[in-house]
């Protein structure tokens, strides 16, 4: 079980970039009402890696819709970016059956993962994923015919939804929508322990780095205090692009991924809490994947409405 802490250095508070990993995920959504789960039969037909531990296939609450490029829709295309140490199977995975059954044509994939085991994503170097996750956009839209294409990611893949339009050519002017759930996008450290990295400075700052990624994970530090994502969101004049009407939805009762570590303070950005709505949930970092008072917030974000799609749940709190 893998479940990744951060602290915001600026804000000094503690904070989680991650949803954990696939067992974290499973169990919270177990926990959650009938109401949420989805009624569609998921696509059993996929090739199953040999080395997804047998408990996580045979649940109903894994694996995500087939990314079937012959759908239409009068919507756009919704690309959907899980987080770190999660994928396409589980994250977001109940989220996309979900607009499937209101019409919207989804796509997804595993991004950021190692060839062994290549069901755990979101770990390796992020300039890399974002590349992969730009072409998968462009893929997306050529495919469907679209012109444009719409973005849900959740936790690193929150940021993924706001890095790769920022830095991949082409690509904000084929986005509309971006939706961005609890990113870290001012930098994070893990069990406040990244404190500890700059004991020696820049030495030991840098030393640290070169360990995670001997260790598999650089998107662990490139999401830390003076990573190579951070740091490239701290410095560039804008974050959101020009074209982009992005929305960032956070929880007051997030422990892990404070509002002020996600909030995007521009003028064209949505800053979102789900507790306006829904003053009652409880909602953490983890369960605003799953969370049907904040899948009402990403619809509203979609469609540029503020209906009531779904009543308010009581979220999971972690």
């Amino acid at each position: 079980l893998q479940v990744v802490i951060f602290t915001s250095r600026k804000n000094k508070q503690k904070n989680t970039m991650a949803i954990g990993t696939w067992i974290v995920s499973l169990a919270a959504a177990s926990s959650m009402g009938v109401s949420a789960l989805p009624t569609q039969r998921k696509d059993t037909s996929r090739d199953i890696n040999f080395a997804i531990p047998s408990a996580l296939i045979s649940s109903h609450l894994y694996g995500a819709p087939a990314n079937d490029f012959s759908c239409t829709s009068s919507r756009n295309p919704v690309v959907m970016l899980h987080g770190l140490s999660a994928s396409r199977e589980v994250d977001l995975n109940l989220l996309q059956y979900e607009l499937n059954g209101r019409g919207y044509c989804t796509f997804s994939l595993t991004y950021g993962a190692h060839p062994i085991p290549s069901w755990i994503g979101g770990l390796t170097d992020m300039t890399q994923s974002a590349a992969q996750i730009a072409n998968f956009i462009r893929e997306v839209k050529q495919k469907t015919g679209s012109a444009k294409v719409d973005i849900v990611g959740h936790s690193e893949g929150g940021v993924q939804a706001v890095y790769v339009p920022l830095t991949q050519d082409g690509v904000s002017d084929i986005v509309e929508h971006v939706v961005a759930l609890g990113p870290a996008i001012h930098g994070a450290t893990y069990f406040g322990f990244t404190d500890l990295w700059y004991i020696g400075g820049d030495a030991t700052r840098a030393l640290v780095g070169r360990v995670l990624d001997v260790l598999g994970c650089p998107a662990c530090e490139q999401l830390a205090p003076d990573g190579a994502v951070t740091d490239q969101f701290s410095q560039s004049a804008k974050i959101a692009q020009p074209g982009n009407k992005v929305t960032v939805i956070a929880s007051s009762r997030d422990a892990l991924v404070p509002v002020a570590v996600s909030t995007i303070d521009e003028a064209d950005v949505r800053n979102v809490l789900v507790q306006t709505t829904c003053p009652d949930d409880p909602v953490g970092h983890a369960g605003l994947a799953w969370d049907k008072s904040v899948w009402r917030l990403i619809i509203n974000a979609l469609e540029e409405t503020d209906e009531e799609v779904y009543p308010c749940e009581s979220g999971i709190p972690f």
